[in-house]
């Protein structure tokens, strides 16, 4: 893809002004704060320097340490860029009297890939960390976050080798219906073993593995390619291992529990969970009786169109699976057409002991059907499904992607994929993306962190995430670099350039999370890799957690329950984030074009799995 060179509009980076600031660097407390994996070398580049006072000329670089240097070329080290787009920030009162001042640095200009350090002129020892410009740090990112996927397998041995953490099978027995009259008629039990936990407390829930399946699977399908060669290094005795490729085998881990919560009148139970929340144990050790939680429209919905992707993503891993999932979402569908109203069986227990995916306020399903419908009609080409799109889409709010309101992503598939689109509803679903898009980039020119949140709520991180795959759908439509550049820099917010200095995956570079809210890794006294948490919570339930600070309403520990979870919707949303953005970034529309054409260019062979022992390996 030709590189257009253009970086975010930011109405503060007054050239005239830039590199004239008058300031004094102090060595005890002036720092850095960048992105602890780097940046590509075609995306938006944004660094922090936190703490200086004020009273002289400040000139800042990008320092190669390797590079010889032009004055004295006996010697390594030499500037290379000059950053002249500076922004002053909020300053600040330190105890001792004097004002700071933090700068944020844009150097988005620069783009020759390499290792380097930002320094200030005249003050060697105030340097970055170095700083990695890498064409493929989103694919090497994406590899553990969806491994996370693997880790919150249900039913089963899990093993993460590099490690030896271990835990064994578990909760055997999902099969018990919370109250009798939530059995549809012929059915005595159900086998729901399997599936993903949702988070660190070991419930299964239809919403969150339907729609993280349904995220996976969209990243594939934007672009196929590279996913060929993409290795989850799973033990030699996963269930299944090799029959397909490695992304679709983790799919199909969740769609296959999807499937078993499927009634014989096609509507969905909701979730799987016991009637009290789980002490801290290992989910082995979990052995409190597990319940079915009655069906709702939203979950039957929700099913529907992720079953209606896995109908198309899955023609070429596997056609029988195709359409076996086909099947299995004109089922859900014909039991929504016979229901048009919301429903949802509910009992005095759905929250003893587990959370739930139901929408405050007024019961609302239309943007569950509306994705369903978007989905069935591009996997399957039959107008009612149609029909139903252009005869609701007014009824349904352009909105960031979340679970409560997840239309955006099939009305996006319709316009990529779907054959023989109705044209004023194609051409209203384009404008309500690009004007959503650009309500995002006016948020993103005024915050230093470029979140595009006006608000940090729950699971602030993941709508993070979502405003990026807005921002890179509106790219994709439009061509407008603007969107691509402001969502490369969404990622940085997740790897340091935030209040804290956070990584806030667990096991990567930089300041990470090391006491995520999750009872296995609580009780086992170890940090897994690629776990992404909820973070910042302006109004926390716990009491840890600072109130009212915004971005900064975060603390790294497993009490705070508000801020510090890791959740399967938090993954999916940064997996399909960082891998539109490599795909965008590194396969070039011109064949000709020189430099790497994509990621199998850089990848290994996967190590040979060792055979599992015969016993567990030991926990220190």
């Amino acid at each position: 893809m030709q590189d257009l060179n253009v970086s975010i509009r930011r109405p503060w980076l007054n050239l005239a002004f830039c590199g004239l600031l008058m300031l004094n660097i102090s060595a005890q407390a002036a720092t850095f704060r960048t992105s602890s994996i780097g940046y590509h070398p075609k995306g938006s580049k944004v660094a922090i320097l936190e703490d200086v006072t004020s009273n002289k000329k400040l000139e800042i670089y990008l320092f190669d340490p390797i590079r010889r240097n032009p004055k004295f070329p006996v010697l390594l080290g030499a500037n290379v860029f000059k950053i002249t787009k500076i922004r002053e920030l909020q300053s600040q009162t330190t105890q001792q009297g004097p004002t700071t001042h933090s700068l944020l640095l844009d150097f988005s200009d620069f783009k020759e890939p390499g290792s380097y350090e930002i320094r200030v002129e005249g003050a060697p020892e105030i340097k970055s960390e170095p700083i990695k410009l890498n064409d493929f740090l989103y694919w090497d990112t994406l590899k553990p976050v969806v491994k996370a996927f693997y880790y919150q397998r249900c039913g089963q041995e899990v093993e993460e080798r590099n490690n030896k953490m271990y835990h064994a099978a578990c909760h055997l027995k999902d099969a018990d219906f919370i109250h009798p009259t939530h059995q549809a008629e012929g059915e005595t039990g159900e086998d729901v073993v399997g599936g993903w936990h949702n988070g660190g407390d070991y419930a299964k829930y239809v919403t969150s593995t339907a729609i993280t399946a349904s995220k996976l699977m969209a990243m594939n399908e934007w672009n196929p390619k590279p996913f060929k060669f993409f290795h989850i290094d799973y033990p030699l005795y996963e269930p299944g291992y090799g029959q397909i490729d490695d992304l679709h085998h983790e799919i199909q881990a969740g769609l296959d529990w999807l499937m078993s919560m499927q009634r014989k009148d096609g509507a969905l139970y909701r979730k799987v969970a016991g009637k009290q929340w789980p002490g801290k144990v290992k989910p082995e050790d979990d052995s409190q009786r597990r319940y079915l939680y009655g069906y709702s429209t939203q979950d039957t919905a929700i099913a529907a169109a992720t079953w209606a992707i896995a109908a198309r993503d899955f023609k070429k891993a596997d056609l029988g699976y195709s359409v076996k999932c086909v099947l299995a979402a004109e089922k859900a569908w014909a039991f929504l057409d016979d229901r048009q109203d919301p429903w949802v069986q509910e009992t005095e227990t759905d929250f003893s002991g587990s959370g739930e995916f139901k929408a405050p306020g007024k019961l609302n399903d239309m943007p569950y059907r509306l994705w369903a419908a978007a989905e069935l009609y591009t996997a399957t080409g039959k107008s009612q499904y149609q029909q139903f799109l252009i005869a609701h889409l007014p009824d349904v709010p352009v909105q960031r992607f979340s679970w409560m309101n997840p239309s955006l992503q099939g009305l996006g598939d319709y316009l990529l994929y779907a054959k023989n689109q109705d044209a004023a509803s194609a051409t209203s679903i384009r404008a309500g993306i690009i004007t959503l898009a650009d309500q995002m980039i006016s948020r993103i020119e005024q915050d230093p962190y470029g979140t595009g949140l006006n608000q940090y709520g729950s699971s602030s991180n993941m709508d993070v995430a979502e405003n990026g795959s807005a921002l890179m759908l509106a790219y994709r439509l439009s061509g407008n670099e603007k969107y691509r550049a402001a969502a490369s820099q969404l990622v940085s917010y997740f790897f340091g350039l935030n209040p804290k200095g956070m990584t806030y995956i667990t096991g990567l570079p930089g300041k990470s999370v090391q006491h995520p809210s999750h009872r296995w890794m609580e009780v086992s006294d170890k940090v897994l890799t690629g776990f992404l948490v909820d973070g910042p919570n302006n109004a926390p339930f716990d009491s840890k957690t600072p109130k009212g600070k915004g971005p900064a309403s975060y603390i790294d520990d497993a009490a705070a329950k508000s801020v510090n979870e890791p959740k399967l919707l938090n993954n999916a949303s940064l997996a399909y984030l960082l891998s539109v953005l490599n795909e965008s970034y590194n396969t070039a529309s011109n064949p000709e074009e020189a430099g790497p054409k994509s990621p199998l260019d850089y990848e290994l062979a996967p190590e040979r799995p060792k055979k599992k022992s015969a016993t567990p390996a030991s926990t220190p």
